[in-house]
């Protein structure tokens, strides 16, 4: 059963995707009153979206609307829980998922052979409904059979623990600043010039395996990496 300030949590997280920076929110009162809970349940679903820089308060005028960033750390996790310690909703929109011979970079990525069978996957990455990251996913098909008649619009991670009983451990990355093409531009509804983060990783078993490689494009006016030196 899903807690009542969760429910006010995702309400209002898709309320403030909708305003704009600087904007005031209502008075815990008012929001109690709105939702039908106690002021006690509104200000610890307040608190998370504090805690995730997507409001702050302002001792005496009350609590705005913060530019909403996310931060992704540089260690083993998965968009949707960078988005959960956001306080957003994750979601994805499929744009393709296929099946096919590996190229010789899938193939030097994932650790297999030129033409072995491969799985690849890409999507249109939200964080509650503003579009933040283009995903290209690849598995070796051998270790995933069945996997595109999955529901892929959530955590493939998940997934993949679920359904394959992957564990993944640890990630490689390479990140750069790069400039969208048109359609990426088009699809993150953000103008040509502005930079992004490229991302391509490789997601490893606790055996060892390759277990995917993905490479993202992250809005850079929204996103920023942090990189733990000791990790």
């Amino acid at each position: 059963m899903v807690a009542k300030y969760e429910e006010v949590l995702k309400d209002l997280s898709r309320s403030i995707s909708e305003m704009q920076p600087g904007e005031r929110i209502a008075g815990e009162q008012a929001l109690a009153a709105q939702y039908g809970v106690s002021a006690m349940t509104v200000r610890r679903a307040l608190q998370v979206l504090i805690q995730a820089k997507r409001i702050v308060g302002v001792r005496g005028r009350g609590t705005f609307v913060a530019q909403p960033t996310v931060t992704k750390r540089m260690v083993m996790g998965s968009f949707t829980d960078s988005m959960k310690a956001a306080g957003m909703t994750a979601h994805a929109k499929v744009l393709s998922a296929s099946i096919g011979p590996a190229t010789a970079e899938a193939a030097d990525d994932l650790g297999i052979h030129r033409n072995d069978q491969i799985v690849t996957i890409e999507r249109l990455r939200f964080g509650d409904d503003t579009a933040l990251c283009i995903d290209r996913t690849v598995l070796n098909a051998e270790s995933v059979p069945g996997l595109l008649g999955e529901d892929l619009t959530g955590s493939l991670y998940e997934l993949l623990y679920r359904k394959y009983g992957m564990n993944l451990t640890r990630a490689e990355s390479r990140v750069s600043a790069v400039l969208p093409d048109a359609g990426q531009a088009a699809l993150l509804k953000i103008d040509p010039t502005q930079p992004c983060l490229r991302v391509h990783s490789r997601s490893i078993t606790e055996e060892g395996t390759i277990a995917e490689q993905t490479t993202s494009l992250y809005r850079g006016d929204r996103y920023e990496l942090s990189i733990n030196p000791d990790g």
